[in-house]
């Protein structure tokens, strides 16, 4: 009979118990260090959405979304700032023959700022909760009134509202605007903002579409109807556009000032801003008289804002994969540039460097950049960035706000 083999430390029941310990204490620490982390992230998700924005309600917290200036009746202005305050997350879902990749949020919400210019302090902060990812939120200063329109999206219905420019309170919402308007009563299934037509497009659930029009406050039944009230408009302006040097094509651009009918200009806007008709022809046909502003050339010139005092430009310094953008504002009555803010006092993300970064291209970053102004303000905003504030009058840099 062969000798029993002995196997050390495992031949006993209680060597095999304590062994077995080990391994189940081990198991159990591996459990407890990930669930901790799991609570730890949680833990600094909350405070930073919802801890610090309560002990801070002075500051700005959020992915900047949106801005407007508003004036006020003492004769200044505010900022009306929108920041998205959601938790933004990707997420990816796998099934059987079948992978998707979506961004996704927690505590969907916007914060909307009432904002002094002159120290920068926060006047009024208010929350807004959203069931799904925010996309695309337009606001408007018009008629004394904030809009404030939400493109629909996934679990988000759109939204259309308005708010009181002096105590930032909500006077109409989304029911009482579609109650305005009985072809709306099924309820809406879309809203889409046009800022060169100064329209508002709204879809309805039981198939409608009508275009609200800012200027007098009527639905209509669609944009040709619009054009057909604006055909009559005999009003005489003034409108700056930006036209090529030579052809339609090219990126050398020179302003022009086109002056006539209201009716006139806006039916051959285009033509113009193609130079598909010569100056006789528009004159003795649609009465537009186009008057050439000094000789400059802006470099892929990009007409951001204007209204009856003034035109700014954001223009190339050189073509190329590398090049900075320049920013410059132009009296209209007299045609002579007002000043000129360089690349150094702008945003640093404004510079081109498809070198770098291919999707800092001029196509890929044009969209990002807006330019508003009121008053003696002026505004410079960056999508994802935040805001810059220049005096109108001189140029000067008042405030950066990296939202």
């Amino acid at each position: 009979m062969e000798p029993p083999v002995s196997y050390p430390q495992s031949d006993s029941y209680q060597g095999r118990k304590v062994y077995g310990k080990k391994s189940g204490c081990a198991k159990f620490s591996c459990v407890g260090v990930i669930g901790a982390i799991v609570i730890l992230v949680i833990i600094v998700i909350a405070a930073y959405y919802f801890a610090i924005p309560a002990l801070m309600p002075n500051s700005l917290s959020g992915t900047f979304l949106n801005m407007v200036i508003v004036p006020t009746k003492d004769g200044k202005e505010k900022m009306w700032i929108l920041t998205d305050g959601s938790f933004n997350f990707i997420q990816t879902t796998k099934s059987p023959g079948r992978t998707s990749t979506g961004r996704e949020c927690y505590f969907c919400k916007t914060w909307t700022y009432i904002v002094d210019p002159a120290d920068q302090n926060v006047i009024k902060k208010t929350k807004t909760p959203y069931e799904d990812i925010i996309t695309q939120i337009d606001m408007i200063y018009t008629d004394g009134k904030v809009w404030i329109i939400t493109h629909e999206y996934g679990e988000n219905e759109p939204l259309v509202e308005t708010f009181d420019p002096e105590t930032g309170e909500k006077d109409m919402d989304t029911k009482k605007f579609i109650s305005s308007f009985p072809e709306l009563s099924g309820g809406l299934a879309g809203v889409h903002y046009s800022k060169d037509d100064n329209y508002l497009r709204v879809n309805t659930k039981d198939g409608r579409e009508r275009i609200y029009n800012f200027e007098d406050g009527k639905l209509y039944k669609d944009f040709s109807e619009l054009n057909k009230i604006r055909d009559k408009d005999s009003t005489q302006v003034s409108i700056p556009l930006l036209v090529p040097e030579d052809n339609s094509s090219s990126p050398r651009k020179k302003l022009v000032i086109a002056s006539g009918p209201r009716s006139s200009i806006d039916d051959k806007k285009s033509s113009i801003e193609h130079l598909s008709r010569d100056k006789e022809d528009l004159e003795k046909n649609y009465k537009i008289r186009i008057n050439d502003s000094p000789e400059k050339i802006y470099l892929e010139g990009i007409m951001y804002y204007s209204d009856n005092d003034c035109a700014i430009i954001i223009y190339l310094d050189k073509l190329g994969r590398v090049s900075d953008r320049i920013m410059t504002c132009i009296d209209l009555k007299t045609g002579k540039e007002m000043w000129t803010v360089n690349p150094d006092q702008m945003f640093d993300e404004m510079k081109i460097d498809e070198e770098d970064d291919t999707f800092s291209s001029l196509f890929f970053t044009k969209a990002n950049i807006d330019v508003k102004r009121s008053g003696g303000l002026v505004v410079l905003q960056l999508k994802g960035e935040g805001i810059m504030g220049f005096d109108y009058k001189t140029g000067k840099k008042l405030f950066e706000m990296d939202i």
